[in-house]
């Protein structure tokens, strides 16, 4: 993950523990874990590739999708079957890992929490899955669009979904179910490691007014000291529980990606520019961008605010597109170019 040393230490420490716990080693963590930062700076792919490295059942889920009881959505409870999908899945590649089930997809990917559900509840082994599911890790994506959910009765803040989560974060036994029509499966909360992510938009600056500090914002996104002085109460003026708030008092965040970085993710191995060079080169046109276009595009990206997903829209919009048309269709010997100020590329005769 560039640009995020210390997110990447801080997580895998907590993370390591939740192995631990796993193995039998610990019985638990203290909390659940607060992850901020800015759009596409890594904080979903941080926790995600380390879970995958250390084997532990990993899920994501957005929170916007979950409601409190009696309002139409899923129930919170349920952010725990794809978790329970993931477990699952790991124990039948164990079990026959030359065999691909159709039936699991990523725990990332959209689907439905019905569907593959029903077949998942319907497990001979459904204790064993469950067991396993018990001890990963659930990130709740856009955990602080709560922060901003109102009542609509009585027009104040909505804190009934973070007094849900409170208690399981404690520790709580919940049945789980894909259906309002059957009692569920148990499951025991005490020992997943949940992960409440989001881009806390606000948030900084609240930080910023309580320490009467009016520097430059974008240097101080990058001053380490800064982001040491966010506390719990910070949190609870942007509206968490304060019950809450002391049980996520891990916090973790990643910063703001700067030029450098992003040129990194954009030129390595694999990437968006190593895309679009073997999409030309299969049309039999040279590859002739150089360093200088590789940092104009980088700088184009830098005026967005999605991070590094910035760097996929502005390589289509420069890369892509007609000009990759007309790569494909060329009769003659062609090279693709792009130079400082360009909207985008130019393909024309070597």
């Amino acid at each position: 993950m560039v640009g995020q040393e210390k997110a990447r230490k801080q997580m895998s420490v907590i993370l390591d523990g939740q192995w631990r716990i796993a193995q039998g080693i610990d019985d638990a963590q203290p909390g659940g874990v607060l992850l901020g930062g800015f759009s596409g700076t890594g904080k979903t792919m941080t926790a995600r590739m380390m879970c995958t490295h250390l084997g532990l059942p990993y899920a994501e889920t957005d929170a916007t999708r979950y409601a409190e009881v009696t309002y139409k959505g899923l129930q919170l409870p349920q952010i725990f079957i794809p978790l329970m999908r993931e477990a699952a899945r790991m124990k039948d590649a164990e079990a026959s890992p030359t065999v691909t089930d159709t039936d699991f997809t990523p725990p990332w990917a959209p689907q439905s929490e019905k569907g593959s559900a029903d077949s998942l509840f319907k497990r001979e082994d459904i204790d064993e899955v469950v067991a396993r599911a018990e001890k990963g890790v659930i990130l709740l994506d856009e955990f602080d669009k709560w922060m901003q959910r109102v009542n609509h009765t009585t027009g104040q803040r909505d804190t009934a979904m973070q007094g849900e989560l409170l208690k399981m974060i404690e520790g709580s036994h919940e049945f789980v179910t894909a259906t309002d029509d059957e009692v569920g499966v148990p499951f025991d909360t005490s020992k997943v490691l949940i992960i409440c992510a989001g881009a806390f938009v606000g948030l900084y600056q609240q930080v910023r007014a309580r320490l009467h500090d009016d520097s430059d914002p974008r240097a101080q996104q990058m001053d380490e000291n800064f982001w040491n002085a966010i506390i719990p109460e910070d949190f609870e003026r942007f509206g968490l529980l304060p019950e809450l708030a002391g049980r996520l008092s891990r916090h973790i965040f990643t910063r703001p990606l700067q030029q450098t970085h992003m040129r990194e993710i954009l030129t390595r191995p694999g990437g968006v520019l190593a895309y679009y060079r073997k999409r030309y080169e299969d049309y039999g046109v040279r590859w002739a961008i150089e360093d200088d276009g590789e940092n104009w595009l980088t700088s184009e990206a830098m005026h967005h605010k999605t991070g590094a997903r910035a760097l996929e829209h502005v390589a289509h919009k420069m890369l892509g597109g007609e000009v990759l048309f007309e790569a494909s269709v060329a009769d003659m010997a062609m090279a693709v170019r792009l130079k400082p100020n360009w909207p985008r590329a130019k393909v024309g005769p070597l």
